[in-house]
């Protein structure tokens, strides 16, 4: 049986030990932003939360609709991909400025943590 001193001890040791901060990579901004609307895109850019593993960073691009067809199936964009010096921000290039539609950019990465995160978002050019 633990005495009633040693568990108030152990309880008080654990609230005051300290805990990591464990914080995940996320999206602050992108240009185009996220449901914007543009006249011309010939680059992407994405901005993080902190700095990402390089080795872990995945993007695509995929055209999701275009005018005039009520049934164009998703179509991947070759991409270039380049991450910014500061570690924390990334620009996509498509080959070519991108054809009026809507489109999906699909990241994902990790941070400091090594866990992965990612989210899409989508734009459309006009």
């Amino acid at each position: 049986m633990i005495k009633p001193a040693l568990a108030a001890l152990a309880a008080a040791a654990l609230t005051l030990a300290p805990t990591a901060a464990l914080a995940h990579a996320r999206l602050l901004a992108s240009t185009p932003a996220a449901n914007a609307t543009v006249a011309k895109v010939t680059t992407i850019q994405l901005k993080f939360s902190e700095k990402l593993i390089p080795a872990t960073v995945r993007a695509e691009l995929v055209m999701t609709a275009m005018p005039g067809m009520a049934d164009h199936p998703p179509m991947k964009i070759s991409i270039g991909s380049a991450m910014g010096k500061d570690g924390k921000s990334m620009t996509l290039t498509p080959k070519r400025a991108l054809a009026a539609g809507t489109y999906k950019v699909t990241w994902s990465a990790a941070g400091a943590d090594t866990h992965r995160m990612g989210s899409d978002f989508a734009f459309t050019v006009k």
